[in-house]
């Protein structure tokens, strides 16, 4: 497809992507808890809203917004059955090892290695509800007014589960120093 239609689809893709990516990567890392298949399935459900433009095209923001978290919840469902293959096979330990600065002191690598290794460890444990709304708030930097109003719950509940997230953090982090 060419033409002044084209470049509308073009236009209106580039806005739902770069108004909805970073809290669509949210959630998937919080149902996830691996930020290879998050990524990989951020991929996927903008593939989905490129190939499918009329789905949500005619749509309002808010119910474009609906629809694409729609089809990320859908994937999330079809990586619990086992339908959607992820690289999640990288380790955690090497995944902090390729975002340490090059140069770095050994020591203060592997220590660092460590730390973020018990780092995705502990938010791995958290509960699902804890680790989607930390995810959205942290990552997907939504306040939790936000997050509310995505998942469909009230903003102290939000607030009290960013709260928990945190404080199970801190201990888990305390635990293992």
């Amino acid at each position: 497809m060419s033409g002044p239609g084209a470049r509308d689809a073009e236009r209106d893709f580039d806005r739902l992507y770069e108004e909805q990516r970073r809290a669509v990567h949210a959630f998937l890392l919080g149902r996830t808890g691996d930020r290879e298949t998050a990524r990989d399935l951020l991929q996927e459900v903008f593939l989905r809203a490129w190939r499918h433009p009329d789905s949500w095209r005619g749509l309002p923001p808010d119910r474009q917004r609906a629809w694409v978290f729609a089809v990320a919840r859908n994937l999330v469902i079809d990586v619990h059955r086992g339908r959607v293959s992820a690289d999640a096979a990288r380790s955690a330990l090497e995944r902090a090892a390729a975002t340490a600065p090059p140069g770095e002191d050994p020591a203060a690598r592997a220590e660092l290695n460590e730390r973020v290794a018990l780092l995705e460890r502990a938010i791995r444990r958290l509960p699902e509800r804890l680790r989607v709304v930390l995810s959205l708030h942290v990552v997907g930097g939504l306040n939790s007014s936000e997050v509310a109003e995505l998942l469909g719950e009230p903003p102290g509940t939000v607030r009290y589960h960013l709260s928990q997230a945190r404080r199970e953090l801190a201990a888990a982090l305390g635990a293992g120093s």
